[in-house]
């Protein structure tokens, strides 16, 4: 069970947008990618803090077929590294509507697979009571 739901973090990532000021839109970036990332990581059975967790998570998407999500995921955080490593670097106003888009195509992706998975589990579930074993 969790006590914290990721969308919040979402919500943050979104204010910050408002203050269109460098610090807000790099923590903008940040939010955008931690929001999905949690959730991603979460529905992965991934409870490990190790720092190869975001390369795990990546990983088990590509393993089960998911290439689109783990190549948005992959793009994201290559965006929050931007943002949380290169002080050489302006990030725009337009860098975080992109971050912000991919996190939303993220997060649908995510809830296309939640869904799936819930379809297969009332699937089994009925499967199992209509036909029990002989």
């Amino acid at each position: 069970m969790t006590v914290f739901d990721p969308d919040e973090v979402l919500v943050v990532a979104q204010h910050l947008l408002t203050r269109n000021d460098e610090a807000s839109n790099r923590s903008a970036v940040s939010r955008a990618y931690y929001g999905v990332f949690l959730r991603a990581r979460d529905m992965a059975n991934i409870s490990d803090r190790h720092p190869k967790v975001h390369r795990w998570t990546l990983e088990h998407y590509e393993r089960e077929g998911e290439k689109a999500l783990a190549k948005n995921l992959r793009l994201l955080r290559e965006s929050r590294n931007d943002a949380d490593y290169a002080t050489d670097r302006h990030v725009s106003q337009q860098d975080t509507d992109d971050a912000m888009r991919r996190s939303r195509q993220i997060r649908a992706q995510l809830q296309v697979i939640a869904g799936r998975e819930k379809y297969r589990l009332e699937r089994g579930n009925k499967v199992a009571t209509t036909n029990p074993p002989a």
